[in-house]
């Protein structure tokens, strides 16, 4: 099943312009993950983040991160205060996504990738975000940053080297030896040349971010990656946590683990506070904050049915692509 999506959030940058203007291609980011990002004088208020106990089916994942933004534009228009910035982490329900940059996707024929994962028992989406085919599901971490990168005074291109980063420094913190971005520039966090444990792609609209990253944690996600040419990289294969710890004879985290260990990571790099969202509001933000909560309760309700619905979610792929 194919879907291409129609929410406008944001045009996908290709990568000559993810530098500033006025900043050289190449050149260096101020701090790095572990050594806080460089912050302007005037402290911005705590990144409010929501962890997803059950799987988001993936178009509500695309309407969440479109509700909050759009929420936070209109009250930009109206003159409110509009500052809060959130993080949502999750798994997603088996899904397969391309991004913009995938010129090879044709509105009256099958995009090539998808071809391949006919019946698998996922479901194939056009998306907005940068990048080419991937695969989201349970067992993979992902995490949907939305921060307002001028109040923050970051980089668009510095940015996706912090994210990058951090999570390279939560691998090599589990043991793990790993590099980020790949020895052929290619954005991410791989093992070596022909492993790649997590991947990045993000949107802006007016400098928000949304999309953001995925890391394998459990084996489950990588049956489903090798059925596609994941990221146009033909000679790469989808590995997780679990599997490079195992080879050491280690056990890895959960992805409830692995998310609670991100939120203080994305707390030190950009030198913020990170407060859970149904944590106590007060302030100017304090509107804002409960209209995303009721998004969040929305959200949820809806990944629910959706789930009775399906009867649940296949844990591996129903069929082996031809």
């Amino acid at each position: 099943m194919r879907v291409s999506q129609p929410l406008s959030l944001a045009r996908t940058l290709p990568r000559r312009l993810l530098a500033p203007a006025g900043t050289p291609t190449g050149a260096a980011c101020p701090g790095t993950s572990s050594k806080t990002v460089p912050q302007k004088p005037n402290p911005l208020p705590p990144v409010r983040y929501h962890i997803f106990r059950s799987p988001l089916p993936y178009p509500q994942g695309l309407e969440l991160q479109h509700r909050v933004i759009e929420g936070r534009l209109q009250r930009r228009e109206r003159g409110e205060s509009s500052a809060q910035d959130v993080m949502f982490l999750l798994e997603h329900t088996p899904t397969y996504t391309t991004g913009r940059r995938d010129n090879s996707p044709n509105p009256d024929t099958l995009h090539p990738e998808e071809e391949k994962v006919q019946d698998v028992g996922a479901g194939f989406y056009i998306t907005k975000r940068g990048g080419q085919v991937t695969y989201h599901g349970p067992g993979q971490i992902v995490g949907y940053p939305i921060l307002d990168l001028t109040a923050m005074g970051t980089p668009t291109r510095c940015y996706v080297e912090y994210l990058q980063s951090l999570l390279r420094e939560y691998a090599e913190d589990l043991g793990l030896e790993v590099v980020a971005p790949h020895e052929d520039g290619h954005v991410g966090v791989f093992r070596g040349r022909d492993e790649k444990l997590a991947s990045i792609g993000i949107h802006l609209r007016h400098r928000i971010t949304s999309h953001g990253f995925a890391m394998n944690v459990t084996p489950e996600p990588v049956p489903w990656f090798d059925l596609v040419t994941a990221c146009g990289l033909a000679d790469v294969r989808a590995v997780s946590i679990s599997q490079l710890l195992e080879r050491q004879g280690k056990t890895g985290p959960s992805v409830a683990e692995c998310a609670a260990a991100l939120v203080p990571r994305f707390a030190s790099t950009f030198g913020r506070e990170f407060v859970p969202l149904d944590a106590p509001a007060e302030g100017k933000t304090a509107g804002e904050i409960e209209a995303i909560r009721d998004i969040v309760a929305d959200i949820t309700a809806q990944a629910e049915n959706a789930e009775k619905e399906a009867g649940g979610w296949p844990t591996r792929p129903r069929v082996k692509a031809q």
